[in-house]
């Protein structure tokens, strides 16, 4: 984070964009991991899903759907 203060938008902004990098490395490794651990897979899956939902209330409150 910027070492300055922001304004809530901005923050906002800032921490959907951080969880879409995450989701996004994430998924580069899901069909890895699938294949060598199906149950860790399934772990992978639902933290995206968790985090795609917390990304989407996030946005939301900037009225960016």
């Amino acid at each position: 984070m910027p070492p300055a203060e922001l304004s809530t938008s901005d923050t906002v902004d800032l921490i959907t964009t951080r969880i879409y990098a995450t989701v996004d490395t994430i998924r580069t490794v899901h069909d890895d991991v699938d294949d060598a651990d199906p149950s860790s897979a399934d772990l992978l899956h639902a933290i995206i899903d968790d985090l795609e939902k917390a990304s989407w209330m996030l946005k939301s409150e900037n009225q960016k759907i």
